[in-house]
């Protein structure tokens, strides 16, 4: 009984089952293909990520971070600002769902030292690892995917994306000005928690390796080990991992493939002019908000070679409806804040419109 409470406020798990069953009445499909849709290097990755993170949240190394943080950061306004900035940092070169895996936790042990609510913050930093992931190849999927299709240098490539990142990181901290206050920051005294020292230092270890290793495209043989470590040694960790967003990701993979094999949908985008730049950026912005703008790059990529357009398009379409990026769902189930879905497309729409409008200028007047 209890599992069925908890399924009930699974929203986003139940929607994608219910369309991966009508998508499959609509368009039967094999298993075994259903099975290689799943991009399970990308799964795998996430399973790495997702224990390592919560062993250095259940260490309580992160409530000790936060102590130190409050002490140099006064307001509302101050601290969304920097981590706003911290989230698009980091997210350059250690990728979007990396990032979050550090910002989230650290921002809700912030909270627990907190009388003011800071949870909309997460839905900042959301926005921030997408923006800031737009100007490096390795920032994000869609970008190291494009990159190797596109054959230019690394600098290069964040010479091309250089301006749009300034664009969406310029409009995301105005935006936060205006969102945020600078309403005094109420510290709620409390005992400290016993930090784990022994769980932190080896979890922090394991996090940098396991990046290095993501790098060199051999972390899947790692996880299994992960798996064993914590369960011999620090069981409590698996207990508390979020082992359902993986479910979820899963279904994406299913539901965007089972989509994308609609022969109308393929035969529409055929019929475009693909030649023409304009048509090529908001085909790549309509499909991230669709399918996600990982999906979308290799989608639109097939049809087009105007990697410009189609990575204008995919990064700027990372906003939005919350499937945009898979980045949004991590940062919004780490969260775990009643409405905040709601609050986040408040946000993220006015934001996508914004940066679509001014993305799209730019894009126009680097080709003119």
């Amino acid at each position: 009984m209890s599992f069925l409470k908890y399924l009930k406020n699974e929203k986003l798990f139940l929607l994608l089952l219910f369309f991966m069953f009508l998508l499959l009445i609509l368009n039967p499909q094999p298993v075994s293909s259903m099975w290689h849709s799943v991009d399970w290097n990308t799964i795998i990755a996430l399973t790495g990520l997702l224990v390592i993170s919560t062993g250095i949240k259940e260490s309580n190394v992160l409530a000790k971070i936060s102590i130190r943080t409050l002490k140099h950061v006064k307001t509302e306004k101050e601290l969304s600002l920097f981590m706003i900035i911290l989230s698009a940092v980091f997210a350059m070169f250690l990728t979007n769902d990396i990032t979050l895996f550090i910002i989230i936790p650290l921002t809700l042990s912030l909270q627990s030292f907190l009388k003011n609510d800071i949870k909309k913050i997460i839905i900042f930093e959301a926005l921030a690892v997408n923006a800031g992931s737009t100007l490096t190849p390795i920032g994000n999927p869609q970008n190291l995917l494009l990159w190797h299709l596109w054959g230019i240098s690394f600098l290069g490539f964040m010479f091309q994306l250089l301006w749009l990142e300034i664009i969406m990181l310029a409009v995301l901290i105005i935006f936060s000005m205006i969102v945020f206050k600078k309403n005094e920051l109420k510290i709620v005294e409390k005992k400290h928690s016993h930090v784990d020292r022994k769980l932190s230092i080896i979890s922090l270890i394991l996090l940098i390796s396991y990046v290095v290793l993501l790098e060199l495209h051999v972390a899947k043989f790692i996880v299994v080990l992960l798996f064993i470590f914590y369960m011999l040694f620090y069981k409590r960790v698996l207990k508390e991992v979020d082992w359902f967003l993986l479910i979820i990701f899963i279904l994406m993979f299913i539901d965007v493939h089972i989509f994308s094999q609609f022969n109308f949908i393929v035969d529409a985008v055929r019929a475009m002019n693909l030649n023409n730049l304009s048509h090529v950026f908001f085909l790549s912005l309509a499909f991230s908000q669709i399918t996600s703008n990982v999906p979308a790059a290799i989608f639109v990529s097939k049809f087009s070679k105007a990697y410009l357009a189609i990575t204008y398009g995919v990064n700027i379409g990372g906003n939005g409806f919350v499937i945009g990026s898979l980045a949004n769902i991590i940062a919004l189930r780490m969260a775990k804040s009643k409405g905040i879905y709601m609050d986040f497309h408040k946000y993220s729409l006015a934001y996508f419109l914004i940066t679509t409008v001014l993305g799209y200028q730019l894009l126009m007047m680097l080709y003119h």
